[in-house]
């Protein structure tokens, strides 16, 4: 037993918290080498240390652990199991936002605990990114301390600048966070300054290792005996993509049989490519998702794969697995398998050309894809029917609106509007649900040890409080605890096309639980499927890599029982890491979606938009305009009446006046400030008009 194992077991068995003299005494040891690992256990948040120097383990002794929530304005909540405990700004002991931490409660008011924080056990940030204002280091993320840089510590930084600092003492009582610049990354306000900014504060990787890119070409050059592979060189097999993409990690094909149809959802066999424990594969693990910023996108594979031998382009033979499904006239799919095989691809088709085709928009189009109409149509015609299937099962169809941006040669955003989702992106949508569900079908009924999608039923509460939001449109069938897809389907089916249609989305969306990766099959609640996985896109998600190579070593026979004991290891440990990988991806897109919309509004102070209230808090009323933007209305600027937020109603309520403003309003704005880093944008009333169509 080494030292540190010792000294866990003595603090476990301890009935009180025990000075290092006690502990010294008791050691069999080197005093001196258990010092040293008192100090590094202490450092790691292993053991804690009290004001008088008592040694115990965390969450003994009636001390609480949990992540660190901070809010903007300096407080914070300890998230517990057993209710959150709030933590003051001055008892934060040094911690920061998302540290693991350790506290001890100080009042107990029933529902209201109070605590101060005593002990970091993991510290989730080591460095901040922010700009250089004098000798102090503002952070980015207004959630952070910020750093006091000692005059020899400033690399090179200038006032002004944005930069990256270390972390070398956290905050303590009256003495601020300190830290040392270690890389200066440009002026702030600078497109592409703002966006490695980003970068660097999700410490998203950019760069692959030379290693890592060495062996991506080696793999790009691999050549595979087609005569294992089923080929369907000859058959009619195209893309359908979005106009800028290059990574194209899925085809279609179709064809009527005598019972309906055959479809072909043909993905990039990246597994042939990526050899399982390379470094190639663990750089991928690690990044466990590609990442689009703005015109920007770090891929989870270099380019010699991603945009090149995996990326399934016209006229190119290339290795893909594909899942062919036997599908009956009213959409259902009857059978389905997946196999080795190699195609090429005969169009690379844009969502908008495809579009133009299904609606007979556009003779020139249908003359130059004359091979494949009568194949789009008939496509057209099958997604059709697989949506009516999904939906009569009760699948939740959200539409809320996402951006399109336009960039010009800077970065700069320079206009955006709505994104839409024509037919085209609902066709390919359809086939690879279709393809998704089959694969975990298959290999759940195999009791074969697999990676699975999951979505599970919402909590009671938040159902019950989207009930008490929907109420001023409607009524939420059923009971909340319970409550059916299909149910919640109904509502958006509702309210399609009606002025609050995309804010009663959101609110039922933040209402459910987050997708996320599961080595268990717990089923989609937002699909109303029972059994889903991802397959169709392992050039930048590895989940779908993990899926391809589990299919692999079936195809092959390998799935003994040494075999299936290793996934059934495996398949939790990549779901963990995909899901944590995924909800840093979509924060960092956020984070940067968020800053290109207040740089297209910047300048435009004093224009006046129309939106629809989408959020109120105790200090602002959120509006979203009808081209995505989002900004606040402070309640202070109101100075017509006091207003205060009344949480169960989503809505602030004038003291005097009893003026309402809720959810959903429609409500016409001024533009009055536009700060873009970091971005807020804040408006003023023009016009408010109800739920009753009246203006006020």
């Amino acid at each position: 037993m080494n030292t540190a194992e010792w000294l866990m077991n003595e603090l476990s068995a301890c009935e009180k918290k025990i000075d290092f003299n006690e502990l010294a005494r008791r050691y069999p040891g080197d005093s001196a080498e258990l010092r040293d690992t008192v100090r590094e256990q202490i450092a790691h948040g292993n053991i804690l240390a009290s004001k008088r120097g008592k040694l115990f383990l965390p969450g003994s002794f009636g001390t609480v652990t949990g992540r660190l929530d901070v809010k903007r304005s300096g407080f914070a909540f300890l998230l517990n199991e057993q209710g959150d405990i709030f933590i003051a700004p001055d008892k934060k002991g040094g911690a920061m936002h998302n540290d693991i931490v350790a506290a001890r409660i100080i009042e107990d008011a029933g529902r209201r605990r109070e605590g101060e924080i005593i002990g970091i056990i993991d510290k989730a940030k080591t460095s901040i990114v922010g700009t250089l204002e004098g000798r102090f280091v503002k952070p980015d993320d207004e959630r952070l301390d910020g750093l006091f840089i000692e005059k020899g510590n400033l690399g090179g930084a200038k006032n002004g600048q944005k930069v990256v600092a270390k972390i070398t003492g956290r905050a303590n009582g009256a003495h601020s966070a300190q830290g040392r610049v270690t890389e200066v990354l440009g002026y702030a306000g600078e497109p592409d300054v703002e966006l490695k900014s980003v970068i660097r504060s999700y410490d998203l990787p950019e760069d692959f290792s030379q290693e890592a890119e060495r062996e991506a070409e080696r793999a790009a050059c691999k050549i595979d005996s087609i005569g294992g592979r089923e080929d369907f060189r000859g058959d009619t097999i195209f893309t359908i993509d979005g106009t800028d993409a290059k990574d194209l990690d899925d085809a279609v094909s179709i064809r009527r049989t005598q019972h309906g149809y055959r479809l072909g959802v043909h993905i990039a066999d990246v597994a042939f490519f990526v050899d399982e424990g390379s470094k190639l594969d663990n750089e991928a693990f690690s990044r466990g998702t590609s990442v689009y910023l703005a015109d920007t996108v770090l891929p989870m594979l270099p380019k010699a794969l991603s945009n090149g031998a995996c990326s399934l382009s016209e006229g190119k033979e290339r290795l893909t697995l594909s899942c062919i499904m036997e599908v009956d006239e009213r959409g259902n799919v009857q059978s389905a398998r997946v196999c080795e095989s190699v195609i090429c691809s005969k169009h690379r088709l844009t969502y908008t050309d495809v579009g133009k085709i299904l609606k007979g928009s556009c003779r020139r189009l249908e003359r130059e894809y004359a091979d494949i109409v009568d194949d789009l149509r008939t496509m057209g015609e099958l997604a059709s029917k697989l949506r009516v299937r999904r939906e009569d099962k009760g699948s939740i169809d959200f539409e809320i609106d996402e951006t399109e941006f336009k960039y010009d040669e800077k970065g700069r955003a320079i206009d955006l509007k709505p994104k839409e989702r024509g037919d085209a992106e609902k066709l390919i949508e359809e086939f690879m649900l279709a393809a998704n569900k089959a694969v975990a079908q298959m290999y759940y009924w195999r009791e074969i040890p697999f990676l699975y999608r999951v979505h599970e039923p919402p909590d009671e509460e938040k159902m019950r409080s989207f009930a008490a939001f929907y109420a001023n449109y409607g009524k939420l069938k059923g009971q909340p605890s319970n409550v059916h897809p299909k149910t919640l389907a109904g509502i958006l089916k509702d309210i399609k096309g009606m002025p609050h249609e995309n804010i009663v989305s959101q609110i039922m969306l933040r209402s459910l639980k987050k997708a996320e990766y599961s080595s268990e099959c717990k089923g989609h609640f937002g699909l109303s499927f029972t059994h889903y996985c991802h397959f169709t896109s392992p050039i930048r998600r590895y989940p779908d890599l993990a899926v391809h190579r589990i299919i692999k070593y079936d195809i092959y026979g390998k799935l003994n029982d040494k075999a299936t004991d290793k996934l059934a290891k495996q398949t939790p440990v990549i779901a963990q890491q995909s899901s944590r990988r995924e909800r840093v991806a979509m924060e960092a897109e956020r984070a940067v979606d968020d800053i290109k919309r207040a740089e297209y509004m910047c300048g435009k102070e004093g224009d006046i938009y129309d939106g629809v209230v989408s959020g109120a808090s105790r200090n602002v009323i959120f509006v979203q305009l009808d081209n995505t933007v989002e900004g606040v209305i402070p309640l202070s600027s109101l100075k017509d009446d006091y207003y205060v937020y009344m949480e169960k109603l989503y809505c602030v309520i004038g003291e005097r006046t009893r003026r309402r403003i809720s959810l959903g309003d429609m409500m016409r704005v001024r533009v009055t400030s536009v700060n873009v880093y970091p971005p807020r944008i804040e408006f003023e009333p023009a016009v408010v008009r109800g739920k009753d169509g009246k203006w006020s």
